[in-house]
């Protein structure tokens, strides 16, 4: 399928109110023709540019075989200019065949003997090895100094106007006037002569407006994207509060599979980057698959749980539509600028980027930025049990006990620790840990946290450590070990295996 083709299907799926801000692909594929016809009427063949611009001699060199040549921008912003500039040695007879081939448009008489009409260029004078020429319009003429560099002579042809002389007339003419300069004895310098491509100049201007209007278009959405997201996070704390309990597990169960779809970026160390957006859709369609499977819209009991629900889908669902809009202009850039240089022979597509840092207008900081804001703001709202758990037996880690070295347990495991005599700890290895630790070390503030947020956790927990215990009692009691094929089914629930194994 043609890409232009591809464009206009593809942009179906994005928002009517952005289409507007997509390149207009077909209509700067429109201008490369005309860019590839001013390259011709200067006398430059495509062929030609593609030999020199993909194998640049070096700047170093001088009295090479052909002219070095180079496609640069100027200005800034709106205001680029596409250039090509050619530095030659005025003593290389076999360059200066060459760029006589290059610019003579007057039949097979040479360069220096030919007669021409009156050139559009007056000498005006030298100065820090430049020289200054002016441009003469008809009627009235009038003046414009050349941009110089400080390295090389550097002759610019007129700024694009109809009412001037043709670009090519001009490099013709200026030339001509830095031969026969030669001829007084300077013969042997190197001189640069810079061509200003007037269509080239329309192509990039088209380009650059529509790049600066996609930009302000995603700034304006991702400062929208962050009041949604502000304004949700508010929703949420209320909704998610520990006093609607049977709405705060619906959400933690929510986030606990939004957190497994990782639908824009993976969490794994081997899956760090930012997920396509084709990825992010298929992560997006099975997380909406999964809600519905555990029925957990149903689940809640709080009508504004339900409407934040959708506020929250439809939030993921925009930034994939952004991140989508940003990889169709990117993509259609690549596109245009790649086919701009195989109709033209230029370098665009490595030397435009550059110039004007295309990371500015695609940077991938934005949907990594939005992403990190639905995962600060939002999912953590709701702590989740993981988080709290103790490190040995991966429950919830009530009575929490924290060790002077910092880390949490459980009570009960600790408790088990100190029966059998181990003294360290068991994550750090600290030699006295386990050994000093008392009914002191009894962590307040979080055991208060943990009843708001985990009730139906810690009941459970309870449950289990008064099991625990009675079969300890029994043991003691009788005398007699169980092993724990005998304690798991002595179990109420069947199912309490090992939720390690």
């Amino acid at each position: 399928m043609k890409f232009a083709k591809q464009l206009e299907t593809e942009s179906e799926s994005i928002p009517s109110e952005w289409r507007p801000y997509l390149i207009q692909y077909k209509k700067l594929k429109k201008l490369i023709a005309k860019v590839a016809d001013e390259i011709e009427k200067h006398g430059m063949s495509v062929s030609m540019l593609h030999d020199c611009l993909d194998n640049p001699s070096s700047v170093d060199q001088v009295g090479v075989d052909s002219p070095q040549v180079q496609y640069y921008f100027t200005g800034e912003a709106l205001n680029i200019r596409p250039c090509i500039r050619f530095t030659y040695d005025t003593s290389n007879n076999k360059v200066m065949a060459l760029l006589s081939d290059l610019i003579d448009e007057q039949g097979d008489a040479p360069l220096l003997t030919r007669t021409a009409p009156r050139s559009p260029l007056e000498y005006q004078r030298s100065q820090d090895n430049t020289d200054f020429f002016t441009l003469i319009n008809n009627p009235a003429p009038t003046t414009e100094t050349p941009t110089t560099n400080d390295q090389d002579e550097h002759y610019f042809a007129a700024q694009p106007s109809p009412r001037r002389n043709s670009t090519a007339q001009v490099i013709r003419d200026l030339t001509e006037l830095t031969l026969h300069k030669d001829e007084d004895g300077k013969r042997g310098q190197v001189r640069s002569l810079v061509v200003e491509l007037e269509q080239d100049d329309e192509f990039f201007y088209m380009l650059m407006t529509e790049l600066q209007s996609a930009v302000r278009l995603q700034h304006k959405a991702s400062d929208r994207f962050e009041a949604d997201i502000n304004a949700l996070e508010k929703q949420m704390v209320q909704v998610a509060s520990p006093n609607q309990k049977s709405d705060m597990y619906a959400w933690r169960q929510i986030f606990s599979l939004y957190m497994d779809a990782q639908i824009f970026q993976g969490k794994l160390e081997a899956d760090r980057s930012m997920h396509s957006v084709q990825k992010a859709r298929e992560q997006m369609i099975w997380f909406t698959h999964q809600v519905q499977q555990e029925n957990l819209v149903s689940k809640m009991k709080n009508r504004v749980s339900k409407s934040t629900l959708q506020q929250f889908m439809a939030l993921n669902t925009e930034l994939i539509t952004m991140k989508h809009y940003q990889v169709l202009n990117q993509t259609a850039m690549t596109k245009i600028l790649k086919k701009h240089d195989k109709r033209s022979g230029l370098t665009a597509s490595t030397s435009f980027p550059d110039f004007v840092g295309s990371n500015d207008f695609f940077t991938p900081k934005l949907g990594k930025l939005l992403c990190a804001a639905i995962i600060e703001k939002l999912t953590t709202i709701i702590p989740q049990p993981d988080d709290y758990s103790c490190p040995v037996c991966m429950n919830v880690a009530w009575r929490p006990i924290r060790l002077i070295c910092g880390h949490v347990f459980c009570v009960r495991c600790l408790i088990k620790a100190q029966k059998k005599n181990m003294m360290s700890c068991p994550m750090c290895r600290h030699p006295t840990a386990v050994q000093t630790a008392s009914a002191l070390n009894l962590d307040e503030p979080m055991q208060n946290f943990l009843l708001m947020y985990f009730p139906k956790e810690i009941k459970q927990k309870k449950r289990d450590n008064e099991r625990e215990q009675a079969i300890e009692d029994v043991e003691a009691f009788t005398g007699r070990a169980y092993s724990p094929e005998q304690i798991a089914r002595m179990s109420r629930d069947n199912n309490h295996n090992c939720i390690i194994m």
